[in-house]
């Protein structure tokens, strides 16, 4: 099982890290414009963002559950940690359109500057991982798939906090 995670996860890092430079420069375009009182380039910024977080999703969730076996026998070769490897993959996959939008509000919050929002759901994040990961192998005794599904509620939590915060300065600052 360590080794099909460790596998999987070295791919999952790899798919992952792009949705957060493109959030990163979403921050940048924002905090630029943001800086040169441009608001409607403010806005354009985040929904250009957004919008490449949500094509790349796609596009890596396709190609990790499509092609997960051939990606995880770049790694590892044994039968037994590549079905593990894939199990994880592909589940894992299928949730990539919930990271792509959390980094593309955390990008906002970064571009406006509130470091606040992006503290705190952060924390949820992880702490949701946590709990999640522990009730979901220590007592319903999952296997691999327990991680993908603490990803998920980490993420859920993230967006409950964020989301919510993101509309209201839409709309107080009619942006």
């Amino acid at each position: 099982a360590m080794a099909a995670f460790a596998a999987a996860g070295r791919i999952d890092d790899f798919a992952y890290v792009p949705q957060q430079n493109i959030g990163h420069a979403t921050t940048t375009l924002m905090a630029q414009n943001r800086g040169a009182s441009k608001k409607e380039r403010v806005r354009a910024s985040f929904f250009c963002g957004l919008k490449l977080e949500f094509l790349y999703a796609i596009f890596i969730t396709a190609v990790c559950f499509f092609f997960a076996e051939p990606i995880i026998r770049l790694f590892v070769t044994d039968a037994a940690v590549v079905h593990l490897g894939v199990r994880f993959l592909k589940l894992v996959s299928l949730f990539y359109l919930m990271p792509s939008l959390t980094n593309g509000i955390q990008g906002f919050f970064r571009g406006i500057g509130d470091l606040r929002i992006t503290l705190i759901s952060s924390i949820l994040n992880m702490a949701g991982r946590v709990a999640a990961a522990s009730v979901l192998v220590l007592l319903w005794k999952m296997e691999i798939e327990a991680l993908p599904y603490s990803y998920t509620f980490g993420w859920v939590l993230m967006l409950a906090y964020e989301l919510p915060a993101m509309l209201r300065y839409l709309r107080k600052n009619k942006m």
